[in-house]
């Protein structure tokens, strides 16, 4: 019997390990995205310092249609940025009772069998996040290009 439940104790760190990571992945996307989004706003303020007063010269189209990239992708940084409920992989004994009247196998398997549920709700909300970072980063740079393009008929004589 104790070899089993040393099995669903190994189990279970393999659980929260995996909880772990998703977090730990979750955390460095909402740090890199943040970063990013002081990026972007900074080419958004920067190019609309310098732009309006030197208009002759600027192809105003693609200088538009960068900005409006950009402002996308900043809205895509915030829907990235803004805080979500996730599952936890433990629960709050007061309100979960049961939990202690368990035997030690139950109480193992259940606890598994929370970090496994929780694990996978947070790694779907983390898929989407990095679906919309990678979409963001993508239109960052389409928007930039935009902007380059916009003022490179400055530089040709």
């Amino acid at each position: 019997m104790e070899s089993e439940n040393n099995k669903f104790s190994i189990i279970l760190d393999t659980t929260r390990h995996r909880f772990d990571t998703v977090k730990d992945a979750d955390n460095v996307l909402d740090q890199k995205s943040g970063t990013l989004m002081g990026f972007t706003i900074a080419i958004i303020v920067g190019y609309l310092t310098i732009v309006p007063p030197q208009l002759a010269g600027s192809n105003l189209y693609e200088g538009v249609v960068g900005i409006i990239f950009l402002l996308i992708s900043t809205l895509l940084l915030i829907i990235i940025s803004w805080p979500r409920d996730y599952s936890f992989a433990s629960v709050k004994v007061s309100s979960n009772q049961e939990y202690l009247n368990k035997e030690e196998k139950q109480l193992l398997l259940q606890l598994i069998s929370d970090n496994e549920s929780a694990t996978d709700n947070n790694c779907r909300k983390l898929k989407i996040k990095a679906i919309l970072f990678k979409v963001s980063v993508v239109v960052l740079a389409l928007g930039s290009l935009l902007l380059i393009l916009s003022k490179l008929s400055q530089f040709y004589v």
